[in-house]
């Protein structure tokens, strides 16, 4: 009896184990392209974007929104606030010391950002 809880003990670590894996992904994904954009980094915000996406991405689009996160002070990180797992869809309540940005981002099956978008304020 024992051993059958033990093997049940370890087939639900597993199971849980398997379930968050990627959930934390998205967020290390997101939090990657914000702390490029407020760096103005283009390469590094490019690096995580399917190609099409990377084409879309200027200096001047990127240094803009740079600037407007750089208004709010200093980026502190990002909060996972909701998601469709389904779609791939994921939305992020970006902190700064003046205020939030809310991130939404939609990756593709490579984990590759498909879709990324900045706007002022908390999530809704």
């Amino acid at each position: 009896m024992r051993k059958l809880f033990g093997i049940i003990a370890a087939i639900a670590m597993l199971a849980i184990a398997g379930c968050g894996h990627g959930a934390g992904n998205e967020q290390k994904i997101a939090d990657d392209v914000t702390q490029a954009v407020y760096n103005n980094d283009v390469a590094a915000v490019q690096q995580n974007f399917t190609s099409d996406l990377a084409a879309q991405v200027t200096r001047a689009s990127v240094g803009q929104l740079s600037d407007t996160m750089h208004q709010l002070g200093n980026y502190q990180g990002l909060t996972e606030t909701g998601s469709d797992l389904v779609a791939k869809r994921y939305i992020f309540d970006a902190k700064f010391d003046k205020g939030d940005m809310t991130v939404r981002i939609r990756v593709d099956n490579n984990g590759k950002v498909a879709a990324y978008r900045v706007t002022p304020g908390k999530p809704q």
